[in-house]
């Protein structure tokens, strides 16, 4: 049986975009994926010329780069640029639009993308609140189409080693998690997207769905967890005075009869090499090394002496992305399958599971006294 082949339309054009789109271009084989392939078919920008200079760069590729398969095997062929959204969104060949904009912008375009009657991978955070993404949801649901924040990191292999030790049971219920998503941006001397609170910057939004989505893997998804709305109980935010975003924000998240996870995003600080996020369990702890979005390394690691389990020796797990893929071909991948199945939500990365997420960063940002406090989203308009 041939493939299940889906034609992209991409919006936007920045560094996300370009990557997905490589990732697109890459042979699934290497990845030993048969099943699903991708083309790409649409390509909306500001201007047809910034739109054209994006396929040209990925046209260009060498034959050492890995996406230049996709361009020998004809998986640009005939890509239209656009020099706006609608068009894409509009296109009759696009059968699902990946949104890579601005954070403020993805309520605006996911839900012009839908109620063209196109499926949609939107980069995260999914949006700017709750409201904006319960809206695209009822869209999605009323019209019967896909949606899915592109949380990349869950669809990678090491996140299914990480769950699969867990669910084994070696190392027991977990008892306390901590993950952090830190880098030294060198505030002072930038000004970039990261600290620009029109495009919504800050430490919290951009940073956050990495140790979040560590959380949810190892404890929301924990076989013991039976709390299915976990909330923040406490929470911090320091301002970046220059621009008045958050340069670090912090918060608790309780879930009930399981245990409590610090989260932590920080723009003035490295982060801990080998130890991004650590699940701290009965029998032992696991580490998952730096960085938190593209990991390749995961450490069991036994309890301090006085508190010894059964892992007695530290042990090394090495479990990177295949050859050639950077990350984004797995979720395009996933995008692929539900559509071929008819799905309008996927199973790995559902609605209420971003819906929670969604919900802790609004706590935090309105718990805070960074510009974006009191900001309103724009559902309903």
């Amino acid at each position: 049986m041939a493939p299940y082949t889906v034609r992209w339309g991409i919006i936007a054009t920045g560094g996300i975009s370009k990557q997905f789109a490589k990732d697109l271009l890459v042979d699934p084989s290497s990845r030993d994926v048969s099943d699903v392939k991708h083309e790409i078919v649409a390509v909306g920008s500001r201007s047809v010329e910034s739109a054209q200079s994006f396929i040209d760069h990925l046209k260009s590729a060498k034959p050492e780069d890995s996406w230049s398969w996709g361009v020998q095997n004809g998986l640009l062929d005939g890509v239209k640029a656009y020099g706006d959204y609608h068009g894409v969104y509009n296109d009759p060949s696009v059968d699902a639009v990946y949104i890579g904009t601005p954070h403020n912008l993805h309520h605006r375009n996911a839900k012009d993308a839908l109620l063209a009657g196109k499926p949609v991978l939107c980069e995260k955070p999914f949006t700017m609140d709750v409201e904006e993404l319960d809206e695209l949801i009822s869209i999605a649901k009323e019209k019967n189409l896909f949606l899915m924040e592109a949380v990349w990191t869950r669809f990678h292999p090491i996140a299914y080693a990480v769950q699969k030790v867990l669910d084994s049971g070696r190392l027991g219920r977990p008892k306390r998690f901590a993950a952090d998503f830190s880098g030294d941006a060198k505030l002072d001397a930038t000004g970039d997207r990261m600290i620009d609170p029109e495009l919504a910057g800050g430490a919290l939004l951009d940073m956050g769905p990495y140790p979040s989505v560590w959380a949810m893997l190892t404890l929301h998804h924990d076989k013991h967890n039976k709390d299915k709305d976990p909330k923040v109980i406490t929470s911090h935010q320091t301002i970046y005075k220059r621009t008045g975003v958050d340069a670090n924000s912090r918060w608790v998240v309780q879930w009930d009869g399981l245990c409590q996870a610090a989260l932590l995003t920080d723009l003035e600080n490295s982060g801990l090499k080998e130890a991004t996020a650590v699940v701290q369990c009965e029998e032992g702890d696991l580490c998952i090394e730096y960085p938190p979005w593209r990991p390749e390394t995961f450490h069991l690691v036994p309890r301090p002496t006085h508190h010894v389990g059964s892992i007695k020796e530290k042990e090394t797990h090495q479990v990177p992305c295949h050859p050639g893929n950077n990350g984004m071909s797995y979720e395009a991948d996933e995008v692929a399958r539900c559509l071929r199945d008819g799905k309008i939500q996927s199973d790995r990365m559902p609605w209420d599971e971003s819906r929670i997420v969604q919900g802790w960063f609004d706590v935090v940002r309105k718990n805070g006294d960074s510009v974006l406090k009191d900001y309103k989203g724009q559902a309903g308009q």
